[in-house]
C-alpha cells in the first residue's frame, strides 16, 4: 500500500523519518522514466534523507558507514510516497521526480520503527 506524503509536509515527513530511521539497512535503486533500474547503493546503513537546502525542494539521500558515503540527490521531485505493508511496517520510501523516474529507498527488512528491538549498533565510529 502506497502512502503519499502531502507536499507541504515533506521536510517534517522526511526529517522524522529520518530519525526513525538511521542505520536502517536499505538500498537506494533508481527507475527511469522507460523503466531502466539502476542499483545506486546495497545494503548500507541510512544517514538520512532531507530536502537538500532550505530553498531546494531537491531531496537528498545519504548511506554509508566509516568506509565511504553516498549522497543520491533527486531533482525537481514530484511526489513522496512510503510503501507500506498492511500491518504499517514500511518497506520502502519512493520519491518520484518530475521526469518520470523514481528513486526508492528500500528496506532490507520491512518493520514498524517501534518493532526494533533497542538502537542499531554503530560499528562505524
Amino acid at each position: 500500500m502506497l502512502r503519499e506524503v502531502s507536499q507541504d509536509l515533506w521536510r517534517d515527513e522526511l526529517d522524522s523519518f529520518s530519525r526513525q530511521h538511521e542505520g536502517w539497512i536499505v538500498s537506494i535503486k533508481t527507475r527511469t522514466a522507460d523503466g531502466e533500474i539502476a542499483v545506486e547503493a546495497r545494503d548500507l546503513p541510512l544517514q538520512g534523507v532531507s530536502l537538500a537546502s532550505p530553498r531546494s525542494r531537491d531531496v537528498a539521500i545519504t548511506v554509508g558507514d566509516r568506509r565511504g558515503h553516498l549522497t543520491h540527490e533527486v531533482r525537481d521531485p514530484a511526489a513522496v510516497k512510503l510503501d507500506v505493508t498492511a500491518d504499517q511496517a514500511e518497506r520502502a520510501l519512493i520519491i518520484e521526480a518530475g521526469d518520470g523516474t523514481m528513486t526508492i529507498v528500500e528496506f532490507r527488512t520491512p518493520m514498524r520503527p517501534e518493532e526494533v528491538d533497542g538502537l542499531p549498533t554503530r560499528n562505524d565510529e
